[in-house]
């Protein structure tokens, strides 16, 4: 449903295309080749890949469409940009590949994958907004280099561009967007034209900015001054603790960085106004590092509530981490031996789409408990699950199967423990699951057609 209105103006390469990604779908962890029915799917896939009357854009503007449509019924959507390595180093065949980076005296090869995901403040992921894949041309070596080249040739360009393209899509003003990223985006330029197309943002700063105040010298020495207003407990996942943090926040006027070198067509730098959200841990465990986030944001920030909502927003942008893993592990994308830069582009874009639906998969049943399966799945998926021995026990039925009873036995076939009630199985396990489902799935469908049930 997602590529339902493609249009690559041949009808034929729409059809294979559809089937294309049926046959991914059902088996994403798998090569081309197994994933699809007979060697001549097989070969179809592979001539798919290679027409060049499909590009990336193309695969992705069905699914961007249906995405804006799933944003028209939510007040608030979060554009959450990030940006992930494709590596492709020990393909040593795979020609138009580009640099990702070092390891000794060995240089990686690989793609740059960007995307924007729109998720919704609970977390469902609604789907792509923007993407974006490229094999860097080379490495910058040199800081002068890079400081000399116009923003616009840089490669971190790729926050602001995604900026504008959001902006140009037909977005109800009944919904309100606001794009969240790491430190990377912490950038004079982003937090510029953010204000020039109206749109809102959440940063992670990167650098202590120097703000226009007489009494303050940075942001930190700002921030600092205010008091305490609640103590706030998080979870740190990475290190298995929780932490207990201040919370901060006050509005403030940002200088406009000095130029190194300077361009004698640049026009004058205006300051941003903002506010500021800090956290920061005041006793660390011993041996840990003091947990501490500053946020910027062009979303105005009244009373501790609204600064508690922003700090929840930006714990959403692991959303995306979240996904890009499903599409490097999950998927396997990086195992993908199309031997072309070309290839393996048109390959990630519809790999893109397939991720998302896993991804959105896992978290519709955590927002709709109660939806029926049949949002999700196909009849003959509904069968083959219901077929299984642990709904036969628990006298569940087609017609009453339930989304989050659906995902918790997906998950249970992926390795998920299947406990009194359903629970909520994590992206791994569903993944997983996914792919013994639709073995079963092949073995069902025989057996509905010999048999007629």
């Amino acid at each position: 449903m997602e590529l339902e209105k493609i249009e690559l103006g041949d009808v034929r390469l729409e059809r294979r295309l559809r089937r294309t990604a049926e046959s991914l779908s059902r088996q994403p962890e798998y090569p081309i080749n197994v994933a699809s029915e007979d060697s001549a799917a097989t070969k179809a896939a592979y001539r798919l890949f290679d027409n060049e009357k499909l590009t990336a854009e193309a695969i992705l503007e069905p699914h961007r469409k249906k995405t804006v449509l799933r944003m028209q019924s939510e007040p608030l959507v979060l554009a959450i940009q990030d940006t992930s390595i494709i590596d492709f180093t020990s393909h040593k065949k795979t020609q138009g590949l580009g640099p990702t980076g070092r390891a000794g005296n060995v240089t990686l090869q690989g793609l740059i994958l960007h995307s924007s995901l729109a998720v919704t403040p609970q977390g469902l992921p609604l789907g792509l907004l923007s993407h974006e894949c490229w094999a860097r041309e080379g490495l910058c070596h040199s800081e002068q280099n890079c400081q000399q080249r116009a923003f616009e040739n840089k490669e971190s360009y790729k926050w602001v561009r995604v900026l504008k393209e959001v902006a140009a899509l037909p977005i109800p003003t009944t919904t309100k967007v606001v794009h969240v990223a790491d430190r990377e985006c912490d950038i004079y330029e982003f937090l510029r034209d953010a204000e020039q197309v109206g749109a809102n943002y959440l940063v992670r700063a990167c650098y202590d900015r120097l703000v226009e105040f007489d009494e303050y010298e940075t942001i930190q020495t700002q921030i600092r001054a205010q008091p305490c207003l609640k103590y706030v407990e998080l979870d740190v996942p990475s290190e298995k603790r929780k932490a207990i943090l201040e919370l901060r926040f006050t509005e403030t006027t940002i200088r406009a960085p000095k130029l190194k070198y300077k361009d004698p067509l640049e026009t004058p730098r205006p300051p941003i106004r903002c506010w500021i959200v800090n956290v920061i841990e005041p006793q660390p465990p011993s041996g840990e590092k003091a947990l501490s986030w500053t946020l910027i944001t062009n979303v105005g920030i009244y009373s501790e509530n609204d600064a508690l909502e922003r700090l929840d927003w930006y714990r959403r942008r692991w959303s995306i981490e979240e996904y890009h893993k499903i599409l490097k592990s999950g998927c396997s994308i990086e195992d993908c031996r199309l031997q072309t830069a070309d290839r393996l582009k048109r390959f990630i874009a519809l790999f893109c789409v397939i991720g998302w639906r896993i991804f959105w998969m896992v978290h519709i049943s955590r927002a709709d408990t109660r939806a029926p399966a049949a949002l999700v799945l196909t009849s003959s998926e509904i069968g083959t699950l219901c077929s299984l021995e642990r709904f036969h026990e628990k006298k569940i039925s087609p017609g009453t199967l339930t989304v989050r009873q659906a995902v918790a036995a997906i998950g249970a076939l992926g390795g998920h423990l299947w406990k009194k009630s359903p629970t909520h199985p994590g992206a791994t396990a569903v993944w997983r699951g996914w792919q013994r489902l639709s073995s079963m799935l092949e073995l069902y469908n025989s057996m509905e057609k010999r048999c007629g049930y």
